[in-house]
């Protein structure tokens, strides 16, 4: 066997090994956060449709969510562990697993404003939107930076509403248009409470726009 094919196999062997066990990890950690969830979700709605996105993302549907919600997602959304070099440079880039919650209310919220933690990589687009709208920035808690199109808007009341203790948002969107609301936490900060008590935060934010 020459060299340069015992380097081919070994190269592939590895990729199928890191392949197997990345996808192992993120179905795990996925099912591990499934079973977090399972607490809190009544208090969004009863019925509920779940869906993987590769081995990476988990989705969960609310179609029928209790009022003030019109409907529901909940995001898992896994670093892509099973790829190596995409992973790697995800890393690079600031990647982390996150829960993401977006919802269309039964009311059009009364303001509209975006609260971001500006270094997240999930959140640079979202920035970058708000800048080429030439939002002004408006008062919120640090390490958040907000943004909204009146400068009069003040996101902290509604961001003190959202406050879950060692767990910082990495992002708070309030849009009057859809999905009108949306939560970031990082996962592993969100998994040190209940799902119930983050739940319940989301309930109080969307109850005071």
């Amino acid at each position: 066997m020459s060299p340069q094919l015992s380097v081919f196999i070994l190269a592939v062997l590895f990729v199928v090994g890191w392949f197997a066990v990345g996808t192992h990890f993120n179905v795990r950690k996925g099912e591990a956060a499934l079973r977090w969830l399972q607490e809190g979700l009544p208090l969004v709605g009863e019925k509920t449709t779940l869906r993987w996105l590769g081995s990476s993302a988990v989705e969960l549907k609310i179609e029928s969510a209790k009022p003030p919600f019109r409907d529901a997602v909940v995001l898992v959304l896994l670093e892509p562990r099973d790829v190596p070099l995409i992973w790697w440079f995800s890393r690079l880039r600031g990647r982390t697993d996150l829960f993401i919650f977006r919802s269309a209310l039964r009311s059009t919220p009364r303001r509209e404003f975006e609260a971001l933690d500006v270094a997240a990589w999930s959140a640079r687009r979202a920035y970058g939107h708000v800048k080429e709208r030439d939002w002004p920035a408006v008062n919120a808690p640090a390490p958040l930076q907000a943004f909204a199109p009146q400068a009069s808007t003040d996101a902290s009341p509604v961001i003190a509403a959202a406050a879950l203790a060692g767990c910082p948002l990495v992002r708070l969107s309030v849009r009057r248009s859809e999905p009108d609301l949306e939560f970031q936490w990082r996962l592993d900060d969100v998994r040190k409470h209940s799902s119930r008590e983050v739940f319940a935060a989301i309930r109080r934010v969307a109850e005071v726009l």
